[in-house]
Formats: structure tokens, sequence, C-alpha cells
């Protein structure tokens, strides 16, 4: 049986299949489910700034009905803010004690003092890593894409230096030079990234007249984004990289690793059929016999082989392969 041992973040897998956040990850039952089921690691369902800032909120407004001296210096302590919503951490200390397989804190950040703060409250209550989903909508016409990604890669700085715990980026599609800013994060110290983040989109109602959010999932056709990013980014940083996003089956897990993905992770495929736990044996089933047919031992012997080597600025994959494609079809 071939070895498919992998590390991830500094983090040993048993193999490379994670699970990243969403439905599933949120309780202890059902990441216990999932490590049963042969998962190596959990992205915890994602926190955000605006869940914090409403239950601060509402803290300090009852506070603030409250006229006795330890409220006063509870409020001038700023100690609402520190705190945070303390549910998301009860149940990260749940799963914690629940699960082996490592545990992946995930939030998505925009101010940096807030979530610098939470930050080191997750990796005390025992998270072995924390990905940060930099999601955030430009729509400030006067702010260039230069000062969004400075102030990104400053807020992930300025949290690598606060918290022991390794540090992931999950990135979205819309960047100008890709490969310029992820190079700016693993400077910065970023152990991985995560190619690419899905957002619930948008749709339009014309009957009623308003705007909906149309469920998202993903399928093998939007893979090629992020194996077309993988290769190559693969040999522009030490960071490791993750690809999240269009996992349905053993052989797309293959792609992944074959251009340069330490790990793949799947949420869709979990939801769209409804036994999760053969779902992930059939994966790492697929991936096995993959690998024994094609003669090699361990992840090593074959990861990265398709990433991008022909020119270091990174055109040669790229290139070669629209010239290739765009050739066949109209000829």
């Amino acid at each position: 049986m071939a070895n498919i041992e992998t590390r991830y973040l500094g983090l040993h897998l048993k193999n490379p299949l994670i699970a990243s956040s969403g439905p599933l990850t949120r309780q202890p039952g059902s990441v216990a489910m999932l490590e049963d089921a042969g998962i190596a690691a959990v992205v915890l369902r994602s926190i955000f700034e605006e869940q914090i800032t409403a239950e601060t909120s509402s803290m300090y407004a009852a506070l603030e009905n409250e006229t006795s001296a330890f409220a006063l210096e509870y409020l001038r302590a700023d100690l609402p803010g520190q705190l945070g919503p303390e549910e998301y951490l009860r149940r990260l200390d749940a799963i914690r004690k629940r699960v082996k397989i490592p545990v992946i804190a995930s939030c998505n950040c925009l101010s940096k003092a807030k979530w610098i703060a939470y930050a080191r409250k997750i990796a005390q209550t025992g998270a072995d890593a924390l990905e940060l989903n930099l999601y955030h909508m430009p729509v400030d016409p006067e702010e260039t894409s230069e000062q969004i990604e400075a102030r990104n890669v400053d807020l992930v700085r300025a949290v690598i230096n606060e918290v022991k715990i390794p540090i992931a980026v999950k990135l979205s599609y819309h960047y100008t030079a890709l490969p310029a800013y992820v190079r700016k994060l693993d400077r910065a110290g970023v152990k991985g990234v995560v190619l690419f983040n899905r957002f619930l989109q948008t749709d339009v109602d014309i009957n009623r007249e308003r705007i909906f959010y149309a469920p998202n999932y993903s399928s093998p056709n939007v893979l090629h984004s992020q194996l077309r990013w993988a290769a190559v980014l693969r040999n522009f940083i030490h960071a490791d990289i993750g690809i999240s996003g269009g996992i349905h089956s053993g052989d797309d897990l293959v792609k992944a690793l074959l251009v340069g993905a330490n790990v793949g992770m799947i949420c869709s495929v979990l939801h769209l059929h409804p036994d999760a736990s053969r779902t992930i044996n059939q994966i790492l089933t697929r991936l096995q016999e993959w690998m024994v047919d094609k003669g090699y031992a361990d992840l090593d012997a074959f990861r990265g082989k398709l990433r991008e080597t022909n020119l270091h600025d990174g055109r040669g994959f790229e290139r070669a392969q629209y010239v290739k494609a765009a050739t066949e079809l109209f000829t």
C-alpha cells in the first residue's frame, strides 16, 4: 500500500485530504464523523468580524445601563472587545478535545486590532493553526489595489507576530498580479496559502425585483484555475499550497498533488452526496490505487511533477498550455 502521509503548515497529516470550512466543520459531532471517515484535518467554520462586532456591541449596550464601578472599569478596559464571541471558542475547545486530527480555526479579518486579540484567544484555546480568510470587496473607488494588498500583508504580519501557531491565508481569485502578492505573504511568514475562496453568489429575482444569495456549490469544472495557479506558484514560494474548490474525486486530488499542492480541501462534495464517509473513502482509495498503478511509494515521488518549470517568470506553463489548447481548438 502506498504511503499517503504528508505535512501541511508544519502539521503531520495521515493523508492529504482536509475538510475545508463549512457546515460539517462547525460541531464536535460532525467533525468526529469526518475524522472517523478518514479526513486528515479540518478547517472550522469561519467566524466573521461582523459576528464579533454584533456580540460585543450588545455587551456594551448592556453594560452602559449599569452604573456600578465594576461595569465602568469593564468598559474602560475594553473587555467586551477583548472577549469577543465566546461561543466560537467554546466550540473550538470542544472539537479539540473530541478529535485527534489537527484542527485549523478560520476567521475573516478586516480590522487589525480586534483580530490580533482574537487570534491570541484562538491560539490559547488550542487550535493547531489559523486560516485567515482575506475576503474583502473593494468598493472604495479611491483605494488602489496596492493599498488593499499592503493592508492585508500588514494584517497578516501583525497576526504572525502575535501567535505561535502556523498561519495560512485563504485567497480569492481577484488579484491583478497574484504571484507578486503571494510572494509578499510568503515573505511575511505565512505557512500556507489556500487557492481559492468560494463566496456566496448574488443573483437577481426579476419577479420580486430583489437581490438574493444563491447556493454556490463547486464542481470539478472549476478546478482548472486552482490547478493553473498552484502550478505557477509552486516554485515561487516556500509556503505550503492547499487547493480548495473543485475536488470531488480521487482523480481531482491526484491532479492537485501533481501540480504541487500539499493538500486538497473538500466541502461541496460532502454536501452533494449524502454519505460523507463513503465519499472520503472513495477519494483516498482512488489516490492510493493510482499511486500503486504508477509505482509511486509516497506523495513526494510525484508531488509537483507538473508544476511550472519552463521559465522563472511563470509564463512557460500558462503560455504553453494556452497556445496548445487554442491551436487544437481552432485548427
